[in-house]
């Protein structure tokens, strides 16, 4: 005889009590007996299955959570039951697929929350993204009781690389919430990848109340994250020390600290620091990457330039990927072949690589450059021997058999082949010559034919956020300069530097050379005649002087101590007539001047 209702809800609540108390092998005969007296007990059924998963018995739960289900299709806590089973068995695929199934005819914000996080977990972003506003929607008029799903939905937007919208998510988050750690934390993480380390770190420091700041380790990272952000690398060094003397783990703190070394110019214990990182998590691009500009900055070329290639796998910012049907160039022999190259950074960076354009031409039978439109007619008009155009989509290429080449190689991936050590620089001081016709037309303008030495000036960049800001100069900075005599200044920089330089020739005079008809940004044969036009180049770490030192003009470059150009040398081995200035890291670039003052009066007084 089946037992009565108020029988079986009495042993219920008793085996239920039990469990809670963590007395799992108690509570499990009673669920047993009651189901042997009514098999179709749903919610016995689930609550043994989950005396099982608490006892360490995956299988056997999967088995009573499925048939809880199949008893009771509508109820979404056996699905939850099942996904936690499953998962327990590390099978995430049968997981996702029990979740997905439960989610398409509910609209319970957990389970829809759980499937979201699957889907993140296995990498699925635009899915899982999709996932969190479903689940945030089902939540909507209990929003405060799941902030969790508000705060991952921010999580998944900045692995998806969508910082802005994160930003706007985990602040809603914080408003509604300002002492929830997690989305402090994350929205610090946000404003960091925006370049925003001075907000992340007044919102660490402001909202250090909803921490433990003397033992939370993950908040002492993130403020070290947020000092390194902002250039203090000082202070990120210490804070990041702090956070592994709490006992952080995982590879983000030793990456961090690596990275903080690496711009104190610390390199060689950079390495070591980096090797901890990339041994602690072997795949991880970002340290593979960063130990090998570590590797470079120390001279180790050899390991530097292999270390330096994942930075491909890590999506650095600013890097150009394309994808072809022809192979990657190893550095095998060229003879007969047609090798194609293409610009995969900025414009810099084409003008370093041009000083082994001529013996790439001469191993392969024919050399093909593909680069940014406004360096096509400069480098045709220098390189006659090889095919030089502006880059082409390659999937349509390969799509059309466009494909003129045997093989192509990005110019980052050329150094690794062409200079393995610095004995395979040439010593030859230019790649690369101007226009003379171009360079006669610009004599004919006052100063630039007169007999007073010409000195270039570029003193900042168009892009100052983050820590680059920290790497140039105000046009302020430069009076001390502007006070020396008999030198004409001419204005090399590549960025409208009109209303700076109108607002501070109203405070002082001074005078610095420059033509409004000269398109300084898109005309780079112009560029490349001006600049041979001066007898000095003085330039921030820019393509401005990656233009002088490929043409050989004597130039002097401040920048900051990890200068990837360097390679272990005082000097850049790509520019012999370049000299590298050191920016003291602890100290403004203001700095500098002084030291570029003198020179430049030593310069003129040995002419």
């Amino acid at each position: 005889m089946p037992p009565s209702p108020q029988t079986t809800l009495d042993q219920m609540r008793k085996a239920l009590l039990l469990q809670r108390e963590g007395k799992p092998a108690r509570a499990r005969p009673i669920y047993e007996k009651l189901l042997k007296q009514d098999p179709g007990n749903a919610e016995a059924t689930s609550l043994l299955g989950l005396c099982f998963l608490e006892q360490g018995y995956p299988k056997r739960a999967v088995a009573l959570f499925e048939r809880a289900i199949s008893l009771s299709p509508d109820e979404p806590r056996y699905r939850i039951n099942l996904a936690d089973a499953l998962d327990a068995l590390g099978d995430t695929d049968a997981q996702l697929a029990a979740v997905a199934q439960a989610a398409e005819a509910s609209v319970d914000p957990a389970l829809l929350h759980r499937k979201a996080r699957l889907l993140r977990q296995t990498g699925r972003l635009p899915e899982a993204l999709a996932a969190y506003d479903t689940a945030l929607r089902a939540a909507a008029d209990a929003l405060p009781d799941h902030l969790d799903i508000l705060v991952e939905f921010g999580q998944t937007l900045i692995l998806a690389g969508k910082h802005e919208e994160a930003v706007r998510v985990l602040q809603f988050a914080v408003s509604a919430a300002p002492g929830h750690r997690i989305a402090l934390l994350s929205l610090a993480d946000a404003l960091n990848l925006l370049d925003r380390g001075s907000e992340a770190l007044e919102l660490l420091t402001g909202s250090a109340a909803a921490f433990d700041t003397e033992t939370d380790a993950a908040y002492r990272l993130s403020l070290a994250n947020a000092l390194w952000s902002v250039g203090d690398y000082a202070g990120a060094l210490a804070e990041t020390d702090r956070a592994l003397a709490l006992r952080i783990e995982g590879s983000d703190a030793r990456l961090l600290r690596g990275k903080a070394l690496y711009h104190l110019g610390r390199f060689p214990e950079a390495v070591e620091e980096l090797e901890r990182a990339l041994a602690i998590e072997p795949g991880r691009h970002e340290s593979a990457m960063t130990l090998g500009l570590a590797c470079l900055a120390d001279g180790d070329l050899a390991r530097g330039w292999k270390l330096a290639e994942r930075r491909v796998e890590a999506n650095l910012k600013g890097l150009i990927q394309r994808r072809f049907s022809r192979p990657k160039w190893q550095g095998e022999p060229l003879a007969g072949k047609t090798l194609m190259i293409w610009d995969d950074q900025g414009i810099g960076d084409v003008l370093r690589s041009t000083s082994m354009f001529a013996e790439l031409a001469e191993q392969a039978e024919r050399l093909i450059v593909e680069c940014h439109p406004k360096l096509v007619p400069l480098l045709a008009r220098n390189f006659p021997q090889v095919t030089v155009r502006q880059r082409s989509h390659e999937g349509l290429n390969a799509l059309l058999g466009g494909e003129d080449f045997d093989v192509q190689c990005a110019f980052g991936g050329l150094p690794a082949l062409l200079r393995p050590d610095i004995a395979a620089f040439p010593k030859s001081t230019a790649s690369l010559t101007a226009d003379p016709a171009r360079v006669a037309a610009l004599r004919e303008r006052a100063p630039l034919g007169g007999s007073r030495p010409k000195v270039g000036l570029s003193w900042t960049s168009g892009n100052r956020a983050g820590q680059r800001g920290r790497s140039y100069l105000a046009l302020e900075d430069l009076l001390p300069l502007f006070a020396i005599e008999d030198v004409d200044f001419v204005l090399l920089d590549y960025t409208d530097r009109t209303a700076e330089i109108a607002a501070l020739q109203e405070q002082t005079a001074f005078t610095l050379h420059r033509w409004d008809d000269l398109d300084l940004f898109d005309d780079l044969e112009t560029v490349a005649a001006l600049t041979s036009c001066m007898d000095l180049v003085i330039s921030a770490n820019t393509s401005v002087a990656d233009m002088s030192g490929a043409l050989g003009v004597p130039t002097w470059r401040f920048g900051p101590v990890t200068g990837t150009i360097l390679l272990g040398q005082d000097n850049p081995p790509w520019a012999p007539a370049t000299r590298y200035l050191r920016l003291d890291p602890m100290r403004p670039a203001s700095d500098v001047v002084p030291q570029l003052v003198a020179g430049l009066r030593s310069w003129l007084a040995g002419r």
